[in-house]
């Protein structure tokens, strides 16, 4: 066994003592990976979570080894051995749907039915994915989602899955903690996901009388979450790796060994990001770090400028784990956007906008000043998906996946947010003047990738 560096053992030691005591991706007692969850994003401990299946093999462990960071209690917290928790993809070569269920713990028995009609009817390569993660947690006051490398686990908001208005009452309504992070800005850095020239699904509000949903109107959403959260479980650790996995490691150890193995390290080594400026305005908008004066200033126009002379899909993309060597959100939200794409045909829009003031403000107030529709398919990214897809796959034949990306094209400048969907979606909206006279929908509002889902790892 190699000897671990003293990055693992500073890390480690930041992990077991003071593992919680802030939220964001900064570098956990010096080391370059970030071993701690945000703090803000998760449950607060006073909920119970029961296993979905209480006869499965590691029922008695998952409580203990997968449980979230509890803020009213212990900050104590001693990471499991893969020996007592290990990845999925140690012990199957191929996961089905009652593998996944059997490492799942849930604070409602509706999340467990919900997760399981879900599993089954969304894509293999996306069950496969769930190689990576020892558990999967979905609690009823889990926002935003995110990946726990402390634990190896997942930790999925159930606002993605309710389909009846009672399942929906039954979760928090607390905002995304982020929400306020970048209002200092002089811009907004929006995004959804379109087809047909529409919005690829709608936004569910938690609150007021609302309908009750069908399974068809969660998958497509659910899958973002999922091909996001399970990148960063499958770019820690490569499933390439999981057969040569020490049982006596803890998931974090295993990383800390594994991170010049990373699909990150790989992505950075070979097609690095370039753009200090966006990587300093996203300390700004993604981890609360205050705006300089000069920050403020920024326009639109020249913040999408900046992001069109480098090679990132998303502002989220820009996000660093430590010291500003490994950018693992750059990973997800690329990967996120081809899966997307290949399997549902849905295309990721990104602009840069004005970002209005006053009482009234409506879709068509955010100017475009700066757009890109379905960038991962620009020519410039497109050999960065070429390396990452075989690494997070485990599999050599992803030429398809490449093949299904049209080529990226530019939004409409100096034209409004909604206005620059497609014609053929114009009359499913209220105009006014000219106008789309209708609130930006929630899920284009930028507090990490997708709204709502967001994950700091």
């Amino acid at each position: 066994m190699k000897h671990f560096s003293q990055t693992l053992t500073i890390a480690l030691m930041a992990l077991t003592a003071t593992l919680l005591s802030a939220c964001g991706s900064d570098s956990a007692g010096g080391g370059r990976l970030d071993l701690r969850a945000p703090i803000d994003g998760t449950p607060t401990g006073d909920l119970t979570l029961s296993p979905a299946r209480a006869d499965s093999e590691y029922a008695s462990v998952l409580a203990d080894c997968a449980r979230p960071f509890n803020r009213g209690g212990d900050n104590e917290f001693d990471a499991c051995r893969l020996g007592q928790l290990p990845l999925l993809g140690q012990e199957h070569d191929q996961v089905t749907v009652d593998d996944v269920l059997e490492r799942t713990l849930v604070s409602h028995d509706w999340m467990a039915n919900r997760f399981e009609q879900a599993l089954t009817a969304l894509p293999d390569d996306l069950l496969q994915l769930f190689s990576g993660v020892t558990a999967v947690v979905i609690g009823a006051d889990i926002r935003p989602s995110y990946y726990w490398l402390a634990t190896g686990s997942i930790y999925l908001d159930p606002a993605y899955l309710w389909l009846t208005i009672e399942e929906r009452d039954t979760i928090s309504r607390e905002p995304d903690f982020r929400s306020g992070f970048d209002r200092e800005l002089n811009f907004e850095s929006l995004a959804r996901f379109v087809k047909g020239g529409d919005y690829a699904w709608s936004s569910a509000p938690l609150s007021g009388p609302g309908d009750d949903r069908t399974l068809e109107q969660i998958l497509a959403p659910m899958s973002a979450l999922l091909f996001h959260e399970l990148a960063h479980a499958n770019d820690y650790i490569p499933p390439a790796e999981h057969a040569n996995l020490n049982s006596e490691w803890t998931v974090a150890e295993a990383a800390i060994q594994l991170e010049s193995d990373s699909v990150s390290a790989t992505l950075a080594g070979t097609y690095p990001l370039s753009s200090t400026l966006m990587m300093d305005l996203a300390e700004v908008s993604f981890q609360g770090r205050d705006a300089t004066e000069a920050e403020k200033q920024l326009t639109p126009r020249e913040v999408g400028l900046e992001f069109a002379g480098d090679i990132a899909t998303d502002a989220y993309a820009y996000v660093s784990s430590g010291e500003r060597e490994l950018f693992f959100e750059d990973t997800a939200m690329l990967f996120e956007e081809a899966m997307m794409q290949h399997y549902f045909g849905i295309t990721r829009e990104v602009a840069f906008t004005d970002r209005p003031e006053g009482d009234e403000v409506f879709c068509d107030d955010y100017i475009v000043r700066w757009g890109e529709r379905g960038r991962a398919g620009n020519e410039q990214i497109r050999p960065r998906l070429a390396l990452i897809l075989p690494l997070l796959l485990d599999h050599s034949d992803t030429e398809p996946y490449l093949a299904s990306l049209p080529e990226s094209e530019p939004m409409t400048n100096n034209l409004g947010w909604c206005a620059n969907l497609s014609p053929s979606a114009m009359g499913l909206h209220t105009e006014r003047d000219g106008q789309w006279r209708e609130p930006l929908p929630v899920q284009d509002q930028r507090h990490g990738p997708g709204h709502p889902h967001s994950s700091f790892h």
